[in-house]
């Protein structure tokens, strides 16, 4: 009957979820049964809330196929879950409000992660994370399933050194994205170090910067019409918004970016945009994709078959059921060596933080195994980075150029 109730809240929060912002949880505290509690501080209704809800939901349906398959034993794994609303100032109460109810690892986009970083570390609470920035890998308290979003700029702006046909002139690089996001200005900094590190090779570097209010892109767009090469630094509504306004206004060339731009949000922007305007699109991703012939993403696309029938389709054209279920991976391994190096005691933070350092997983489908190395100041589990290319004729996205670790890695 536990066991019962258990499944039920997992099913009931992500359906919750859906529709219901704010601070979400459930489960009492079981006598005698420690407890993994595991602290969401995402934004669930502001300008990232579709990936971040189809994110989640990936992770929730990996608990739920342990729960149902092969639950953990010895612990209780419980997501609390906080909606910050795209609002920085939410972040600290929400910080504070998920570690009252008992948080033992928590998780948040980027730039809030790096907000919370003194917090956290004192409180000795580990985060666990999707994406990072550099600025966090020096932080023995924060892992990541991916490597600092940097790196991904880092191999675009590669990819068009690369690619590029040197023998008409120079490329002309575009950068648009909105102003006072610690996540999209790190990805600028990155494209700027590459341009000036690499005289000769690009004609220009013009970068427009938006308020995080902005919901027409017409000044920014007409700006950047000349670049050979556009890298959107933004998600969501905004995203959508620019590459409706570029594409009506005869932008041809290429749109590049981060997979937490386009891949993420990929229905949002075929909801605003033609397919056959979206040919070419760019995006970087650590992660395999739909299509590719490997188990982890058999599995994914046969338990959101069985999950999410209504949704699957909608879900098979963006990254986050991917992401999610690759964090419930982790989750419940993390979960089931704690329970053993804890030997029957309570799972603390530092018991967390020493089982994240300690894992080491192989995923066939990734580039790498999933650990860490904090000695090397790696502290995210997937390190390279492949490139794919959005074709229309056949509305998927294909690969272009496989794994690969970022120069800054040795790649």
């Amino acid at each position: 009957m536990k066991k019962l109730a258990r499944i039920v809240c997992v099913v009931l929060l992500a359906v919750l979820l859906a529709t219901l912002p704010g601070m979400l949880g459930c489960g009492q505290k079981e006598a005698g049964v420690p407890e993994v509690t595991y602290g969401f501080l995402w934004d669930f209704t502001g300008r990232a809330a579709q990936g971040v809800k189809e994110f989640y939901n990936g992770m929730m349906d990996y608990l739920r196929k342990t729960e149902e398959e092969d639950p953990i034993v010895g612990a209780k794994l419980k997501v609390v879950t906080f909606d910050s609303k795209s609002d920085t100032s939410r972040i600290p109460t929400g910080y504070l409000w998920l570690k009252g109810k008992g948080a033992t690892m928590m998780t948040a986009a980027p730039q809030d992660t790096e907000l919370l970083r003194s917090r956290f570390e004192a409180d000795q609470i580990p985060f666990f994370c999707g994406s990072e920035m550099i600025s966090l890998r020096d932080s023995e308290w924060a892992f990541f399933i991916y490597s600092p979003v940097e790196h991904q700029t880092e191999m675009l702006m590669h990819w068009v050194m690369d690619t590029w046909d040197y023998s008409k002139g120079q490329p002309k690089i575009g950068f648009v994205t909105l102003a006072g996001v610690p996540f999209y200005k790190a990805q600028l900094d990155m494209a700027q170090a590459i341009y000036q590190a690499n005289p000769g090779k690009f004609a220009s570097f013009k970068v427009e910067q938006a308020p995080s209010t902005t919901t027409i892109w017409a000044i920014e767009a007409s700006r950047l019409m000349d670049s050979d090469f556009i890298i959107p630094a933004m998600s969501g509504p905004p995203l959508a918004a620019f590459t409706k306004e570029a594409r009506s206004r005869g932008y041809k060339n290429k749109l590049i970016a981060p997979f937490e731009s386009y891949w993420s949000y990929w229905n949002l922007v075929k909801g605003a945009v033609p397919a056959d305007m979206l040919d070419g699109i760019v995006s970087s991703s650590y992660m395999p994709l739909w299509d590719d012939d490997v188990p982890f993403i058999s599995e994914v696309r046969q338990y959101t078959l069985e999950y999410r029938p209504n949704e699957a389709e909608a879900l098979f054209q963006t990254s986050g059921e991917i992401t999610g279920w690759a964090t419930g991976m982790i989750l419940v391994d993390v979960a089931r060596r704690a329970v053993e190096k804890a030997q029957g005691g309570e799972i603390d933070g530092p018991i967390l933080r020493d089982v994240l350092e300690e894992t080491d997983m192989t995923v066939a489908g990734f580039g790498n195994p999933w650990k860490v190395n904090l000695a090397e100041n790696i502290n995210s589990f997937v390190q390279t980075i492949k490139l794919c290319q959005y074709r229309a004729t056949e509305d998927k996205w294909v690969t272009i150029a496989d794994w690969k670790r970022p120069p800054t890695l040795g790649g």
